[in-house]
């Protein structure tokens, strides 16, 4: 394992799980890598020439329509990895990945990743099994986007990203949130305003934090606890 990421704490799901031993070759040549907020880690299209392991931070999966309008189709936390589509033989993203919430990723070439995920050992297991997760996951927002409410739908974006980020407060702007949402601004101000009435959250120039864990899943639709449940099933926990 290189030096660099000894000395970075591995929080990433993935490779937590993983024998060492067995994976000197994708461990030694993992490389630490800064998050930076709105960075665009791939534009649609983009040929995908690393993966990132993210270790801490949320990233974006974001779809887009010719028109310019933007939604986001699924997220990356610490329990998945950037870069899925070349293990299914594509090189090519098909969305925008953008960094939400800031944090640390360990980044690997594709071709190291690919040689190790042939060796048909727990890396392969790990990495498929996330696969049908996000795939999974990426599924149920579509029924989320399309049948619940402004409300509830920032209820379900804020419970799993803090449960990605293993944190009950994070940097958003409203701008970024009605992105993600894909609504207008007003939408989600008014959404924002209603939780922090309730007391569930509090939002003040773009820092939010959860104040009610439970009242916040009381308020969510099911889409949350499906997709809790589906990740956690996949790694294991």
């Amino acid at each position: 394992m290189s030096i660099a990421v000894t000395q970075t704490a591995l929080r990433n799901r993935i490779l937590a799980g993983l024998p060492r031993e067995q994976y000197e070759g994708l461990f030694s040549n993992l490389m630490p890598g800064r998050l930076s907020p709105h960075q665009i880690l791939y534009d649609a299209g983009d040929d995908i020439r690393c993966a990132y392991f993210i270790n801490n931070g949320m990233a974006s999966l974001m779809s887009t329509t010719p028109e310019g309008n933007s939604i986001e189709v699924g997220n990356v936390g610490n329990e998945g990895m950037v870069g899925i589509p070349v293990l299914l033989r594509h090189i090519a993203t098909p969305h925008q990945v953008v960094v939400q919430v800031p944090g640390e990723a360990l980044m690997v070439s594709t071709d190291i990743l690919r040689r190790e995920f042939n060796k048909d050992g727990e890396l392969k297991n790990r990495l498929l099994s996330y696969t049908h997760a996000l795939a999974t996951y990426m599924s149920q927002l579509g029924v989320c986007n399309h049948f619940h409410n402004v409300d509830k739908r920032l209820c379900r974006w804020l419970l799993i990203s803090s449960l990605q980020i293993q944190s009950q407060s994070f940097h958003l702007t409203h701008e970024s949130l009605a992105q993600v949402l894909g609504t207008g601004r007003t939408g989600v101000t008014m959404a924002a305003n209603k939780l922090q009435r309730a007391g569930l959250i509090h939002y003040y120039r773009g820092q939010i934090s959860i104040l009610d864990h439970a009242g916040l899943e009381a308020a969510c639709c099911d889409c949350y606890q499906i997709t809790k449940e589906v990740f956690d099933h996949s790694l294991g926990s």
